[in-house]
Order: C-alpha cells, then structure tokens, then sequence
C-alpha cells in the first residue's frame, strides 16, 4: 500500500537547501501498527517521524547540533496542522486519513473515529439522520462529526465507492468537474 507523501518545507544547512520530505504512514493500517508513541519535551510524537528524522540527518557530514531532535517535533507539528486541515478537502479518502485502497472495514473505524473524537457517536448498522435533524448548537465538532459520517456513507457501498474513485473531466476552465455514470450520461459535479 501507498503511503501519503508531504512536502515538509526546506533546511538549509553550509549554503545548500535540504528538501524534508515525509511519506505518513499513519494512512496504512498495518505501517501504523509500527509507530509507537514517546515524549519528546512534552510534545508527542512517534518512532515513524524520528525514523524519517534520522534518515534526513543522515544526510548531513556532521550533523547539524539537534537534528534529528529537530526535524522530528517539526514534523510532527507539520502532521498536527495537516490533520486539522484535513476535513476542507474534497477528496473522501484525504478526509478521513487513508489511502484509496484501503478496506471496507478501515473506512468504517477510521469515520466512526473521527466522529468519536467530537463527541458524535456513529451507529455501524444505519444513519443516525437524513442530515436535517436540527441540533441545539452547531459547533465546528458537529459539523466535522457529521462530514466524517456523510464521507462514509458517500463511499461504503462497493458501487457509489467505485463512482467517487472515478477522475473527472474538467470542463469551462477547471470550474465544473464531469462524470459518466454507467449508462453513458454525463453528470456535472461542483
């Protein structure tokens, strides 16, 4: 499986600028088994970003003082901002933090974890609403809740899965995005 690529800004180091660039292994269920979580001053981070930290500071003759210390709560805190903005993002699969082959089942634990996280239970078996039901505040974690749980249900069934995953074809300058349904019928999506 894929793992999600980030470019995570530039080090200069004696005059030369050094690319930080991180593929996230937290979008494969399976590579995120292997990253283990620790304290560095406070700040939580995981063995996967300080592998990626030692293998960029291995780069350097000798390295710079901090390096891999460094580069490894900068990334971090780069992931922190990534994973906030991740919900303003068209893209299904981008919001909930998987690849595009991931399982039926991933799909269904990583929504139901993300609504979790704001206080939003998710039932496995049905929708909660049809998305009119008025709650008494709509807060951003409400809000977030609910696009976690449409963004399931927009790619749960294997068809409407298959429907999502196909490109489209950009018509009138990039604003309109186009679609053929199995029938051969365009359909415009905005």
């Amino acid at each position: 499986r894929a793992w999600e690529y980030h470019d995570m800004g530039v080090m200069t180091h004696a005059g030369n600028a050094f690319a930080i660039d991180f593929y996230n292994p937290h979008v494969d269920p399976i590579s995120r088994k292997e990253c283990n979580p620790f304290l560095i001053d406070e700040e939580v981070v995981d063995t996967c970003i300080k592998d990626a930290a030692i293998d960029f500071c291995g780069y350097f003759v000798p390295p710079p003082k901090n390096c891999i210390k460094d580069i490894t709560l900068h990334v971090s805190s780069q992931l922190h901002k990534i994973d906030e903005k991740r919900f303003d993002t068209k893209c299904s699969y981008k919001r909930l933090g998987l690849e595009m082959d991931a399982p039926g089942r991933e799909l269904y634990k990583k929504a139901a974890s993300e609504a979790m996280k704001r206080g939003m239970n998710m039932s496995p078996f049905v929708r909660v609403d049809n998305g009119t039901v008025s709650f008494d505040s709509w807060t951003k974690e409400t809000t977030s809740a609910h696009l976690a749980i449409d963004t399931f249900a927009k790619i749960k069934d294997p068809e409407a899965r298959e429907w999502n995953d196909k490109p489209c074809t950009p018509y009138f300058g990039g604003a309109l995005c186009a679609k053929y349904d199995k029938d051969g019928n365009m359909k415009i999506e905005m």
